[in-house]
């Protein structure tokens, strides 16, 4: 049996195809640009071949390329000044314009007559969440600070809201999905945070360098520099500490502030439920 040999994998396929689109487009810049018909032949030439690339059937690559050089025989005539085969090529454009605004027309007006797919639960559900991000994307103006709770009246049934730590961030998640300012303001302050632990390790490390600095200048002056390399660095290096200890620190008084609002909505939430019991 002969070897089957997709004609795109083939390196002389490929060239022989590329050495005649170079011809073709060579062609159709030789033809006179006064003739307003012609113009359109090389983006017509490209689309065409964008269109075959991808060829596998022997048949279909056969006759490909003889319409190929066929149209190659055509633009050299045309060229050379046969009003004939110009004539032919622009009205060749032409009917391929056509054919294309037609079969744009058709799938619009069929596109317009098909009823919409109705959404499955899954879309449905990501559509949802992707309107409420847009939603909560910036803050509300009439809102207020999770610490001025509980509220002392709630329409329903009072939601109380949960405290979590986002690696060492806290907040009060009240329910799901999460508002997306909500997210982007963590997210802000364990970027800061980040970068602070980056700039204390990278302070650790020039703080060594710093050292031998100090060292060589005291071996080459032979007495001690008033003002050394490892003080800026130290001084830098406790900068950033104080900045990380203090960033804790308000972190810490935030989720006990937000633990107490916890507790108070939970004694509320009891307190009500024992009222509708009552009620019962």
């Amino acid at each position: 049996m002969h070897r089957l040999i997709v004609p795109k994998s083939s390196g002389t396929h490929r060239y022989a195809c590329l050495a005649l689109y170079r011809a073709l487009l060579r062609q159709c810049s030789k033809l006179p640009g006064a003739v307003p018909g012609l113009q359109p032949s090389k983006s017509l030439i490209q689309q065409k071949f964008h269109k075959y690339k991808n060829l596998q059937s022997p048949s279909q690559t056969v006759n490909a390329l003889k319409a190929g050089y066929e149209a190659l025989d055509l633009l050299h005539s045309a060229s050379q000044g046969n009003e004939h085969d110009r004539h032919r090529i622009a009205t060749l454009v032409w009917e391929s314009q056509s054919i294309k605004k037609q079969s744009t027309e058709f799938q619009k007006a069929l596109a317009s007559t098909v009823q919409p797919r109705p959404l499955s639960k899954r879309e449905l559900k990501k559509e949802e969440s992707r309107r409420f991000q847009e939603m909560t994307a910036r803050r509300h103006p009439d809102a207020t600070s999770i610490l001025s709770r509980p509220r002392a009246m709630v329409n329903g049934r009072r939601r109380v809201p949960v405290l979590v730590s986002a690696r060492g961030i806290p907040f009060l998640r009240i329910k799901k999905p999460q508002p997306k300012n909500l997210s982007g303001v963590i997210r802000t302050k364990l970027d800061k945070r980040w970068r602070r632990i980056e700039r204390r390790e990278k302070l650790g490390v020039e703080i060594l360098f710093a050292k031998d600095e100090d060292e060589w200048d005291q071996l080459t002056l032979g007495r001690p520099e008033t003002e050394t390399w490892a003080a800026e660095i130290r001084k830098a290096l406790t900068e950033v500490n104080t900045q990380l200890k203090e960033s804790d620190l308000k972190n810490k008084e935030l989720a006990e502030a937000m633990w107490q609002v916890v507790l108070a909505e939970r004694k509320l939430a009891a307190e009500e439920e024992t009222q509708r019991s009552t009620q019962r």
